[in-house]
């Protein structure tokens, strides 16, 4: 069961959206919402001699910092009359990446929560940045919700994309509450492949799933040369799906974050919120 859900906000626009999401699932989980309001502090400019005192620098840190607690301050009110358990911490990215602030600050969720990108340049590079860096750094589940495509009722169908390995286990177990509450429960298999032992892995999934409680129908699907992400998508649609649940695939590469192809695909082209595990 979720104790604890942390929604960092990105400043783009799907922060509404994700924030719906989260409160909707701490009011049907009777759980804990953490929102961080992050402060970017960047670094100081570099001189020859190195980094050096600046005062127009610390001016700006202090109108940076009371920026932060009055966004802080009228969220709270906001979140008042939410009928969640709310709180809002404002979280300093000091000489750090705030997406990689907010990955360190997540450490205690069960679940996190972050608006996802779409397709309009800057806001969406910024909102992958954070789905990426909670996904990589954060060691928790991370639920992206796409702007335009709020959450469906907790009990709308999941779509549980499978592939042997451990992201798509750790995501099938982190999906757990969300996957006993879902009214239809598909496990989806794309390109599975040859042999009976790949078979018998995907009807023992399915058999752990209807212990917990859930009663997942299997589907092999082929692609037939389509994106595999675009397989899902549709299976998604066709089931009315509410989430997809799938393993998220990546690394961090000299301070970057690569992202793997069916992941990135989803992240950036779900029609429907995304939880993801790594």
């Amino acid at each position: 069961m979720y104790q604890d859900f942390v929604l960092p906000l990105t400043g783009t626009a799907g922060d509404d959206d994700a924030m719906a999401a989260a409160l909707a699932l701490a009011r049907h989980f009777q759980a804990r919402l953490t929102v961080l309001e992050l402060v970017n502090l960047p670094m100081p400019t570099a001189n020859p001699w190195g980094l050096m005192p600046d005062i127009a620098m610390g001016e700006a840190y202090s109108r940076l910092r009371a920026q932060g607690e009055a966004n802080a301050g009228r969220l709270r009110t906001r979140l008042a009359d939410s009928g969640a358990d709310c709180e809002v911490r404002v979280v300093e990215a000091l000489f750090s990446d705030p997406p990689r602030q907010a990955a360190r600050s997540s450490h205690h969720a069960d679940l996190l929560v972050v608006a996802g990108p779409s397709n309009d340049g800057a806001e969406g590079s910024i909102a992958q940045g954070f789905a990426a860096a909670l996904l990589l750094e954060s060691g928790r589940p991370v639920l992206v919700v796409p702007p335009g495509a709020p959450l469906r009722g907790a009990d709308a169908g999941v779509l549980l994309a499978w592939r042997q390995g451990a992201e798509a286990a750790r995501a099938l177990h982190d999906s757990l509450p969300l996957l006993r509450a879902a009214s239809r429960g598909d496990l989806v298999a794309v390109d599975l492949p040859a042999g009976d032992e790949a078979r018998s892995v995907l009807d023992e999934v399915a058999t752990h799933l209807a212990r917990h409680g859930v009663h997942a129908r299997v589907e092999v699907v082929e692609s037939r040369g389509r994106a595999v992400a675009a397989v899902l998508t549709e299976h998604a649609l066709d089931m009315a799906a509410g989430l997809i649940v799938a393993g998220g695939y990546g690394h961090s590469l000299l301070c970057e974050w690569v992202i793997g192809g069916v992941t990135r695909e989803l992240l950036l082209g779900s029609p429907v919120p995304v939880l993801f595990s790594h």
